[in-house]
């Protein structure tokens, strides 16, 4: 009989024990099973494993126990075992090879764990998984991965049991104090102290997801690099609620987890990466690994086939097996908004959230969709474009503002000042006052209906002092540029993807000089303007169309009036584009204003415009911002 108690929530050191006299120590509850209990006393471990895996199986439903196991790599997004922290047990876990695998346990047991590294927790993650959700292998095989996941759950229980001594990121923090002591707490449930530990990691996974989101399930901007393998956590330990039938999350949690998904199937990309995340690897499987993860994740959150994003997802898996999209049936899902009959605001995929610092500009939920993911919970703005499904800008959108040669700063975030979001764009709107200072302004607009981008700066209220700007947009690893002999357009081609960009307050012809420069290098595109005093309005059109790629192209800079004055640059600035078909006119005042001005034949009383010519020759505004 061993002279010590096996149970969470107490120091034991496992190390000089034999099988023996760890199976005879185990402190049990009242709910252990006899049987539980006569086959510990024994000390063999060989009985006690068919018995273990006997209650395992009884308090689980099989069916999905087994779906689990089937697709347990579809429940961990890295696009390979070489990219996984815990690649040692991972790969084998992958190969199936369970006798190396128990060799490998063997030689850990002596390790001491000590709970500062996410390999160490990965691992520990890997092995418990797989002991619960199978296969079932015979005990000795079993027996030296059993004993080690217990002493790294014991470990584990009394590093949570004080106060952590280091910070940990939000996706470590949910594995650490959600996910591990959910899962395990379902594996030694009948030993002593399981039941606190246990309810710590359920609390801790509703806790996290409650304080990492908006509440319409908007993640902070600062979970946006690591959202894949946080919301992966997550997923992983609803799936074990499932399976078990006992739900980690409910009330206000379940809804939360259910728009969580939704939000994160709009930043995927054509290969199914997201964007915001941070990339480990340019390899990509055919369907992205975070598709997989993302479907169970929606199945598990009751999203229907009324779902547009759980749709999309079945969309893509459909493709990716080799089905024909002409025989993918739905009842709600469609390749493109026009193909619906009716389009309401509950369909468009785009976010946007104040609490979160963050905003998703969409036009629909393909694969190919035009996506614009505009980051500004700091000082600068972070700027990721998807055209088509391909990344094309990736990085800071940098903004550069000179007063007198004098070089604007701050340290605080932009504020959202305007979304405006319906059936024909997605428009954003940041601004920031500087103290003592002019007001600083940054637009996005995104067509719904057109492959067009509209990206500005603006300055006003800046005194009698010359006005320099620089903004750069940062170009994605492999994408070409190309400058027009003839025009300052500039071109930009990735994959299957050609990009070409304006620079409306500049000249289309380079034969008229300027103090203005619109130019790429170093991976980047600048724009550089200048105003000799007051207000400057610095806007770039991109420009994706497929049907527009090879047209002729001008823009110019228009005049504006007001009651028959004709205003300076600094009170307010039009600009018009025309190539093939599209006709946009871009206004903005930079001088607060009461009456109508006239911009080519637009009237209007708003601070910002952006209009498009119909067939008829009549302009109509896309978006419209009050003062």
């Amino acid at each position: 009989m061993s002279d010590f108690a096996v149970a969470f929530g107490r120091e034991v050191d496992l190390s000089e024990k034999s099988d023996g006299e760890i199976l005879a120590g185990l402190a049990w509850l009242p709910s252990a099973s006899d049987e539980l209990r006569r086959c510990a006393q024994t000390g063999r471990a060989d009985k006690f494993w068919r018995a273990w895996s006997k209650q395992m199986s009884a308090g689980a439903d099989c069916r999905l126990l087994r779906k689990r196991a089937e697709n347990r790599s579809g429940l961990w997004p890295w696009d390979s075992t070489r990219q996984h922290p815990a690649k040692s047990v991972w790969s084998l876990i992958e190969k199936q090879d369970w006798s190396r695998l128990s060799r490998w346990a063997s030689q850990q047991l002596t390790v001491k764990a000590a709970w500062k590294d996410e390999r160490t927790e990965l691992e520990l993650l890997a092995l418990a998984d797989w002991l619960w959700s199978g296969p079932r292998v015979t005990a000795d095989v079993a027996w030296p991965v059993w004993r080690l996941v217990l002493t790294r759950s014991l470990e584990l229980a009394a590093y949570l049991a004080k106060p952590l001594t280091c910070e940990l990121t939000p996706n470590r923090r949910l594995l650490v104090t959600g996910e591990l002591p959910w899962l395990l707490g379902q594996m030694f449930g009948n030993i002593e102290g399981v039941p606190e530990f246990k309810q710590l990691g359920q609390q801790s996974l509703r806790n996290e997801l409650i304080e990492q989101t908006d509440g319409d399930g908007t993640p902070a901007a600062s979970l946006l690099p690591i959202l894949p393998r946080w919301l992966a956590s997550l997923a992983r330990s609803v799936d074990v609620g499932a399976i078990v039938s006992e739900p980690v999350l409910e009330g206000e949690a379940r809804f939360r987890f259910e728009d969580l998904l939704t939000k994160s199937i709009t930043l995927l990309d054509r290969d199914g990466n997201m964007l915001g995340a941070a990339t480990h690897s340019t390899q990509v499987t055919e369907t992205g690994p975070l598709i997989p993860m993302l479907r169970r994740g929606a199945e598990l959150a009751g999203l229907d086939k009324l779902s547009l994003a759980a749709e999309s997802l079945r969309f893509r898996l459909h493709v990716a097996s080799g089905g024909s999209k002409d025989k993918f049936r739905s009842e709600t899902f469609s390749e493109s908004p026009e193909e619906r009959l009716i389009v309401t605001d509950t369909d468009l995929p785009a976010t946007q959230s104040d609490w979160a610092s963050w905003a998703c500009l969409r036009n629909w939920w393909h694969a190919t969709a035009n996506t614009a993911l505009v980051r500004h919970d700091g000082p600068n703005v972070n700027l990721q474009l998807s055209l088509l499904g391909v990344p094309i800008i990736d990085g800071e959108w940098g903004l550069s503002v000179l007063l007198d040669g004098q070089r604007l700063t701050w340290t605080d975030g932009w504020t959202c000042s305007c979304w405006s979001s319906d059936t024909d764009m997605d428009y954003l709107e940041l601004q920031r006052n500087i103290p003592d200072g002019p007001m600083l302004c940054r637009q996005v607009m995104l067509s719904r209906k057109d492959h067009f981008l509209v990206l500005a700066d603006s300055v006003a209220k800046a005194g009698r002092r010359r006005i320099d700007l620089e903004s750069t947009l940062p170009l994605r690893r492999g994408v070409r540029t190309k400058c027009d002999n003839a025009t300052r357009e500039i071109r930009l081609a990735a994959s299957d993807v050609k990009v070409r960009c304006y620079p409306l307050a500049l000249p289309d012809d380079r034969l008229h000089s300027t103090v203005g420069e619109f130019d790429s290098a170093l991976g980047e595109l600048r724009l550089s303007q200048a105003s000799s005093s007051e207000s400057l309005y610095a806007p770039i059109v991109l420009d994706w169309s497929p049907e527009r790629a090879s047209l002729d192209v001008e823009w110019r800079t228009l005049t504006v009036t007001e009651e028959g004055r004709k205003l300076a640059p600094w009170e307010a600035a039009g600009h018009r584009l025309r190539v093939g078909k599209l006709h946009l006119v871009l206004y903005r005042s930079l001088h607060t204003n009461e009456e109508f001005r006239s911009v080519l034949g637009l009237n209007t009383d708003k601070e910002s415009v952006i209009a498009q010519f119909n067939d008829q020759g009549y302009v109509l505004p896309i978006v419209s911002v009050d003062s």
